[in-house]
């Protein structure tokens, strides 16, 4: 096989809105990160460049992705339009030197939105240098039956209306669509990866690797044999560490940056405390 120089693996801020964004920089650095996806949250440290890019710079920390306030806890931050949004999340992509917005795809009625997508974000795009990538999301289960939400929530739909997607691979879990045939349908518009695992429960759980039921083992060497260029960002749930000693989170994300690192090198040395799947 050709040589591959897999992308530094990175690690999303999002499941760190328990902890100050101090610590939980912190803890990535210490964690073996030289580059992190930050998520803009309530936390109004993350709704301008100034404070992250100078926290990242003390610490040796790149800011290479920006994850756009588009969670149902975040629908007021940076205003209720997702089209301003868009913009004011590229402009601080460009102020950070990041080159991904990760969005939520647009609800059903928001129209405008669903066009800026398919219509002007290549534009964008070729202007800013900044992707805005649209993220896999799931359905609502209710007795069996799938409540839509969201447009777009099938691989194939969004690989034809968006120039650029982010896989998410516990919402693929949720949606019960299989990661390795998602993965063939995005493949050729795919900028970003949020790596987890899932329980297969239906819930959006964001399990550390080798914990849930998803074939990542076949899936990151499924990257490495196509010579997956874009960006991996670890998107792992840590509210069981906020009371714990910051050493146990530290052990945590780095086995699971390792994880990801050695399969991308085709490698298969298993970090202490991961089970093999």
């Amino acid at each position: 096989m050709a040589s591959y120089n897999p992308p530094n693996v990175q690690c999303s801020t999002g499941p760190f809105w328990a902890f100050e964004l101090e610590r939980a920089m912190d803890a990535l650095v210490e964690s073996g990160f030289t580059e992190i996806e930050l998520m803009v949250t309530r936390d109004t440290k993350t709704h301008e460049p100034d404070i992250p890019m100078k926290l990242a710079e003390e610490r040796g920390l790149r800011i290479a992705s920006l994850h756009g306030p588009f969670l149902v806890i975040t629908k007021s931050v940076w205003g209720m339009d997702p089209i301003g949004k868009i913009e004011r999340g590229i402009e601080m992509c460009t102020a950070l030197g990041a080159d991904t917005l990760v969005v939520h795809p647009p609800f059903l009625w928001e129209r405008s939105y669903a066009a800026w997508i398919t219509e002007i974000s290549e534009e964008s795009y070729a202007s800013t240098g900044v992707k805005v990538a649209v993220e896999t999301m799931y359905p609502k289960w209710v007795a069996g039956r799938k409540l839509r939400g969201y447009r777009w929530l099938k691989p194939a739909e969004l690989a034809a209306e968006a120039p650029h997607v982010a896989v998410d691979t516990s919402h693929l879990s949720v949606s019960r669509e299989d990661l390795l045939n998602a993965y063939e349908i995005l493949a050729p518009r795919l900028a970003h990866i949020h790596l987890s695992d899932n329980a297969g429960d239906g819930k959006d759980g964001h399990l550390e690797l080798g914990r849930g039921v998803l074939p990542l083992e076949r899936f990151l060497g499924e990257l490495r044999r196509t010579k997956y260029a874009g960006a991996i960002s670890l998107e792992l749930s840590v509210s069981s560490y906020v009371q714990r000693p910051q050493d146990q989170l530290v052990e945590m994300l780095t086995r699971n940056r390792i994880y990801v690192e050695e399969r991308l090198k085709g490698r298969s040395r298993m970090p202490k405390g991961l089970p093999r799947k």
